[in-house]
């Protein structure tokens, strides 16, 4: 199993329960528990690494939330990466120049931190999704996807948090509301 960091975007309370239903239908045919097993939240994952030092992102993900306002969000697809070790399948948000401004430049903050890029977060690489199966058997991939495309899309909302991870299993290390301009 993997280990690492991540920087997620979290979603607020009815967008989150959205996706959870996903992972639920899932769960109940006996496709995948991956996700909730590994106690995973849903998200749009920003950033990731497989080393880091925490304390050297805290502060600088305090003040990146609180200059930034919650992101309007619409997953209005599903998707899968050809290829993918991991048998995945996400939602996809439609497109917007907010939240790829949003991506790029929390990553330019992090790499004037010191803290390396991988291509799989430069700009003009990242796909932002919102994973809503892991390890899928190869066998069973036509009837998640076909569960999944009877989920009722587009739905919409926000994404309200910004958080860091560190994972496999996941334990959120610190996490900021978008917009709080409030120092706790």
């Amino acid at each position: 199993m993997s280990e690492g960091f991540a920087i997620e975007l979290y979603l607020d309370p009815a967008l989150e329960n959205q996706v959870l239903k996903a992972w639920n239908v899932l769960a109940r045919r006996q496709i995948t528990t991956h996700l909730i097993e590994m106690e995973s939240r849903p998200h749009i994952t920003l950033f990731s690494t497989p080393f880091l030092e925490p304390s050297k992102l805290e502060s600088l993900l305090r003040t990146f939330a609180s200059k930034h306002d919650p992101l309007s969000l619409s997953f209005s697809s599903v998707g899968t990466f050809p290829n993918h070790a991991d048998n995945l399948l996400f939602l996809a948000p439609t497109p917007s120049l907010s939240l790829l401004q949003f991506q790029s430049q929390l990553c330019d903050a992090i790499r004037k931190e010191g803290i390396e890029i991988s291509d799989d977060f430069a700009f003009n690489s990242w796909i932002p999704y919102c994973s809503v199966a892991h390890h899928v058997p190869k066998n069973r991939m036509p009837e998640a996807f076909s569960l999944l495309r009877e989920l009722k899309l587009p739905v919409s909302g926000y994404a309200t948090d910004i958080a860091l991870v560190q994972f496999s299993p996941v334990r959120e290390l610190f996490s900021f509301v978008l917009g709080n301009n409030v120092d706790s």
